[in-house]
């Protein structure tokens, strides 16, 4: 998901660059739906995981008769989808072998960079500058809605809703139940905000341990269509994450977000303008960048209290109050 949406600036500096150009985007199910009505994707083609799914993929490749193909993957069977493309112009990562699928080749710099920025980097065979960098993605009126599903879940749309999401893809991801669970408490009582929490498959046990730490009473939450699921974050006043794809589905629709980092790279994974609202929960320690997906220790979650998540709320509020 993460991945998807950081790519989007990639794809206005290409309608830009070329406005003729019908512009069709590769990528994994069920994540495609996440372009559907983009203004810069003329057509998607979902890659699904059957071995007939993706022969059909192939095909649509071979048929598409395109001028430029991006990777910006890089695995094996990237690489080979962007050389069945028959594309004169094929741009890939310097990737061992892979790299002769192609025939303009991106050499890693080594320097620190935002994910948008590496995607970006891709584009210089083609001698494009892009101007913005702001990932984004589309909700359409009728999906932009969602107040019907909040009056249906008992929230009041005078007031203002916070999202909470505690889950994440890897454990050593995860900032603490307990922590979250306090969290939202003080939300409602110090704050007077409404929380929704929200979750992905398979995060229901844990859910159930943040409302169970709860004082306050919260709705459990279900687990939503990825639009949907945007149409309403982009009605709440802010969006609590930990680092993880639903983080970044709250940016692009252009919901003030607040990142939970552990062990991953912030400089990287949050490439989101304070100026824009968002905020970064981050705490460097000796073990920082680890890139573990799993930890006993967890330190750099534990470093993280719950007043410095809430002082980042606050900011959030004063800018709304003005």
């Amino acid at each position: 998901m993460g991945d998807i949406i950081l790519t989007t600036p990639l794809l206005q500096a290409l309608s830009k660059a070329y406005p003729d150009a019908k512009i069709t985007y590769v990528t994994e199910e069920p994540f495609h739906q996440l372009l559907e009505n983009h203004p810069y994707v003329d057509r998607i083609i979902a890659l699904k995981k059957t071995t007939w799914g993706q022969i059909e993929v192939i095909g649509k490749l071979i048929c598409g008769r395109y001028d430029i193909a991006i990777d910006l993957f890089g695995n094996p069977r990237a690489a080979l989808l962007t050389w069945l493309s028959g594309a004169k112009i094929r741009i890939g990562g310097d990737f061992r072998g892979r790299k002769h699928f192609y025939t303009h080749t991106i050499k890693s710099s080594h320097e620190t960079k935002t994910a948008v920025q590496f995607h970006l980097d891709y584009l210089k065979p083609l001698n494009i500058e892009p101007v913005e960098k702001k990932p984004f993605i589309v909700i359409t009126e009728e999906e932009s809605r969602a107040e019907y599903y909040l009056k249906e879940k008992g929230f009041d749309l005078d007031r203002p809703i916070i999202g909470i999401h505690p889950g994440a893809t890897w454990p050593a991801k995860k900032w603490l139940p307990e922590r979250f669970a306090a969290l939202a408490d003080k939300l409602v009582t110090e704050k007077s905000l409404q929380v929704l929490f929200t979750m992905g498959p398979g995060e229901e046990d844990l859910v159930k341990s943040v409302l169970s730490g709860c004082r306050e009473k919260f709705i459990m939450p279900e687990v939503l269509p990825l639009r949907q699921l945007a149409a309403i974050q982009k009605k709440m006043i802010a969006f609590i994450s930990n680092d993880c794809g639903v983080m970044h589905l709250a940016p692009a629709v252009g919901t003030p977000t607040i990142g939970i980092f552990g062990p991953g790279e912030p400089e990287i994974w949050f490439p989101y303008d304070e100026k824009d609202g968002h905020q970064l929960v981050y705490h460097e320690l000796d073990c920082s960048r680890c890139h573990q997906d799993f930890c006993d220790k967890l330190d750099c979650m534990k470093s993280i209290t719950v007043d410095d998540v809430f002082y980042k709320v606050e900011k959030i509020l004063e800018k709304y109050d003005n």
